[in-house]
């Protein structure tokens, strides 16, 4: 098309030059003035044909670039009583046109089918700009809050009060549980939100959904497995205690009736029995009363590489004495948060005891302390040990209070450990496999 359009400028070029030249030597070599005035009209017509070509040109550029401007891809350009030059330039024209076209069309087809999942996901969606303008509010949103529409995040305010505290406390990634009040109904909601910016406009998308029924299901569970673990410890300890008393009170007799020194003996050694039960129910009882006594944690500023080499310092000779080999991966810089240092300290020498003892039975035993922060900026500290590993199911029951493998061992400290981090808005994990050694995740 540049070919064809270079040449026909040319050829009006070089014919409105050779008019010039030929008007310039009639003028000046002969006195035929009707000559002189056809050839300066020629002129006239040439410069306006050369004037024309290349604003007609123009024309239909400047409108195939407002067609692109204002989305109009519909109109269409002909080559014909244009000349052959504009053939190449208007199937250009028409092709990027119906590329354009095509892309408009895929683009409606996504934003129709982005918007059809939005409204139909169980998840509540809200999306707000910087002005808390709200421009997406999807139908399990509108049912959670029994609300049709509402036009700004402000007016959530005096809908769910509590539920906007916590929205606008709420940093890019975070996590939160909230009661919702809705119509005399209380229900348990989980809040996400995430920040982000498209075409240089700030957003804020907040998830929430109602997680009630889960978490009764899961609270009913949790009592259940509770319950069935304080009846196995309660029975252990009162069924001696009543077969003891049966047994006493048949030693005693008939009232009046002179026990003999055998029968002394007997009823010493029940009481005493009976009495170290008690005292085991006793321990029992004031075990529980800890699980349930956490101190909140004092927040304060703090390092996770300093926290994990203090802890490893601690275990250095206990490590040497055993014969385990201790491994401690630290990154060179600093990994600061806000956390409870002795209730973490408490978690850590917790985790890497329970490592120590699953690697008495292993050859060439070895603990690995990681610490590292991850991709999405949490904070991540491992306790790795090739111990004999953990089967699927005590691995299910390992966080249930009072659950315990070990003859000598409550059951409080993983459950313990949890609920501490969990304090700390975190998480705590485990991965084992049986021969091959475990791994317990912490992020925080």
């Amino acid at each position: 098309m540049l070919k064809h359009f270079s040449l026909q400028i040319t050829i009006r070029i070089g014919i409105f030059i050779l008019l010039v030249l030929l008007l310039i030597y009639v003028t000046t070599q002969t006195s035929y003035y009707i000559s002189i005035f056809m050839l300066s009209l020629l002129v006239l017509l040439a410069f306006y044909n050369i004037f024309s070509y290349v604003d007609q040109t123009n024309q239909e550029i400047s409108s195939f670039l407002q067609g692109i401007k204002y989305n109009d891809f519909g109109i269409t350009f002909t080559s014909r009583k244009k000349g052959e030059s504009f053939r190449e330039l208007y199937e250009a024209f028409n092709g990027i046109a119906a590329k354009f076209k095509n892309i408009q069309a895929e683009k409606e087809a996504n934003h129709l089918y982005l918007q059809t999942v939005v409204e139909n996901v169980s998840v509540g969606l809200l999306c707000v700009n910087e002005d808390g303008k709200i421009s997406i509010m999807n139908k399990a949103m509108k049912t959670m809050l029994s609300k049709q529409y509402l036009i700004n995040l402000k007016s959530l305010e005096k809908l769910e009060p509590n539920l906007y505290g916590v929205i606008e406390k709420m940093k890019s990634g975070e996590e939160e549980l909230v009661k919702l009040d809705i119509d005399n109904k209380l229900i348990q909601a989980s809040v996400k939100v995430n920040e982000f910016w498209l075409r240089n406009e700030y957003y804020k998308l907040i998830a929430i959904q109602n997680i009630q029924s889960e978490l009764e299901e899961q609270e009913l569970a949790s009592w259940q497995k509770l319950i069935r673990i304080l009846t196995h410890e309660i029975m252990n300890s009162v069924t001696p205690i009543v077969s003891l008393t049966a047994a006493i009170d048949d030693l005693l007799g008939e009232e009046g009736r002179e026990l003999t020194e055998q029968e002394l003996k007997d009823i010493k050694l029940a009481i005493k029995a009976v009495g170290k039960r008690s005292q085991g129910l006793l321990r029992f009882t004031e075990t529980y009363r800890t699980l349930t006594k956490i101190p909140p944690p004092n927040f304060e500023r703090m390092d996770a590489v300093s926290l994990v080499s203090n802890i490893s310092t601690l275990f250095k000779t206990t490590m040497k004495e055993k014969g385990i080999k201790l491994t401690v991966n630290l990154p060179k810089v600093k990994l600061p948060f806000q956390g409870d240092i002795d209730l973490l300290e408490q978690v850590l020498i917790n985790l890497i005891k329970n490592a120590t003892e699953a690697c008495a039975s292993t050859d060439n035993p070895e603990i690995t302390l990681n610490v590292f922060k991850h991709k999405n900026h949490r904070i991540v500290i491992q306790i790795i040990d090739n111990g004999s590993g953990i089967d699927d199911h005590t691995l299910e029951q390992i966080f249930v209070p009072f659950y315990t493998t070990k003859r000598e061992g409550t059951g409080i400290g993983l459950s313990i450990s949890r609920q501490i981090i969990k304090m700390h808005k975190g998480n705590i994990t485990v991965n084992s496999e049986l021969g091959e050694g475990t791994v317990f995740t912490i992020d925080i």
